[in-house]
């Protein structure tokens, strides 16, 4: 399943560090809802994932799209970062 993970610059320089985003590894289904939530909660790195199987979360949801999670560490080499604000387009 693709969910777009957002965090903050500090765990996506761990992220990095470590080689994964360590589980559970919390996204949502589109780009949009990601980006609703990120501007809720301060966080500006969105990261494009893919991950199996994943489970729909009853709480972190928006008008936007659906919360899911993965069980599983997500190899950092495989996740897209598809916005952060610390970059220019």
């Amino acid at each position: 399943m693709k969910l777009y993970h957002v965090t903050t610059p500090k765990k996506a320089k761990r992220y990095r560090q470590t080689g994964a985003i360590c589980c559970p590894v919390r996204g949502f289904t589109n780009i949009m809802a990601a980006l609703a939530w990120a501007v809720k909660t301060g966080r500006t790195v969105v990261y494009e994932i893919e991950g199996y199987p994943a489970y729909k979360l009853p709480d972190h949801h928006n008008i936007f799209g659906e919360a899911w999670w993965i069980d599983r560490d997500i190899p950092i080499e495989t996740a897209k970062c598809v916005f952060s604000a610390e970059k220019d387009a």
